[in-house]
């Protein structure tokens, strides 16, 4: 009888670790996902200081990159269940509070830049 409780058990145990494994992907995803917008914004304001600094391949190279961030944050959008309309809301959202905040506040940027080019976003 003893037995038959742990085979019983066993699924439960299972399902709750993959359910838990799950909502941590999603969270990581959604995490990432907050990274990646971050980083297109950054990238874009980078884009815009080698403009204003006349560095017309570093500008090339910031635009490339804010895309790579924005299809990037696509995919994770995607994985996270979102639609594509959201995933444009959210960037238009992104755009409104941190491009601002980044604008005035040197070291919350170069923060920002930090994180990017530690993944590889910038």
């Amino acid at each position: 009888m003893l037995h038959f409780r742990r085979i019983a058990v066993a699924p439960l145990v299972f399902g709750l670790g993959m359910s838990a494994a799950i909502a941590a992907a999603s969270d990581a995803n959604g995490s990432a996902y907050d990274v990646a917008l971050k980083c297109a914004v950054a990238n874009g304001v980078a884009e815009q200081d080698e403009h204003d600094a006349g560095h017309p391949q570093r500008v090339v190279e910031f635009e490339q990159k804010s895309h790579r961030s924005f299809d990037l944050a696509v995919s994770l959008g995607g994985k996270i269940g979102l639609s594509n309309e959201q995933i444009q809301r959210d960037l238009d959202a992104a755009k409104d509070n941190e491009l601002p905040r980044m604008m005035r506040d040197q070291s919350y940027y170069l923060g920002i830049v930090s994180t990017c080019k530690a993944v590889g976003l910038m």
